[in-house]
């Protein structure tokens, strides 16, 4: 019972925050009844004035800021120094009228502000934007990948291992809207683009309209209906090398130093 409560309590929260933050974005828009150009650059602002502030705050202690985003920031705080910080950020809370939530890391890989991945203290996995589970609001993205990241660096599972023993079909697909549709081989594919990446397959997957490339479609082979059978033709080297690319992107991996040319 607790497990279905759970649930509908999260859906409940989750629908609540879409309609809240659906209706801030209504203020930027001129034609909608809600258009406040005013509020809105009030919210915006006045929210990254504050973060500005304690992450000013912090840095003028001596104590390194990694990254900031619009609710939330990330610390690399010594240990000899997170009394410290605590009263920096009780001081903060008093003065902006704000109230903070703390999520400790063991480690934390990053590639962009809003894209990471995040070791917690009790081994969970926070995983933001690509390396994020895409649930029903993002389409699929080799979800495989993500997958083998995380089992690396938890539990220093090699990357092929993870790859080659999925045998889960949907973990290896790639989701795409195509605006005006999109074809390969002059098979019409429609509008929303299944593939995965196959041995041998040649050619790309392109727009019916203006016959460009889909992006990232090399080597794909369209999958529009789930097999009933898992396929024999994974490009699984192809998957490992993405992997490996997201390794360096987050700088688990050290790209060699590059050669100065005068």
């Amino acid at each position: 019972i607790e497990g279905i409560e759970l649930i509908n309590a999260t859906t409940e929260m989750n629908s609540k925050k879409t309609v809240i933050l659906s209706s801030f974005g209504k203020f930027g828009s001129k034609w909608s009844s809600l258009y406040a150009p005013d509020l809105m650059i009030q919210v915006t602002l006045s929210g990254q004035l504050a973060i500005l502030m304690v992450i000013e705050a912090i840095e003028l202690a001596g104590i390194p800021v990694v990254s900031g985003n619009t609710d939330g920031i990330v610390i690399l705080c010594p240990r000899n120094r997170y009394e410290d910080l605590q009263q920096i950020i009780k001081w903060w809370e008093d003065v902006a009228n704000f109230q903070t939530e703390e999520t400790s890391y063991k480690s934390i890989y990053i590639s962009s502000v809003s894209n990471y991945i995040a070791l917690k203290t009790n081994d969970e996995f926070k995983l933001k934007g690509f390396y994020g589970n895409p649930g029903l609001q993002k389409n699929p993205t080799s979800t495989i990948c993500s997958e083998a990241l995380t089992e690396l660096i938890k539990n220093n599972i090699p990357i092929e291992h993870t790859v080659r023993n999925c045998t889960d079909i949907t973990k290896f697909v790639t989701v795409r809207n195509v605006r005006g549709g999109a074809e390969k081989n002059r098979v019409y594919l429609g509008k929303v683009v299944r593939w995965y990446y196959a041995e041998k397959e040649k050619g790309c997957i392109n727009y019916i309209n203006s016959g460009n490339k889909v992006p990232k479609s090399d080597g794909a082979k369209p999958l529009m209906d789930l097999p009933e059978t898992f396929p024999t033709d994974i490009n699984y080297d192809r998957y490992i090398e993405d992997t490996v690319d997201m390794l360096y992107d987050i700088a688990y991996l050290k790209k060699p130093t590059q050669l100065k040319f005068f």
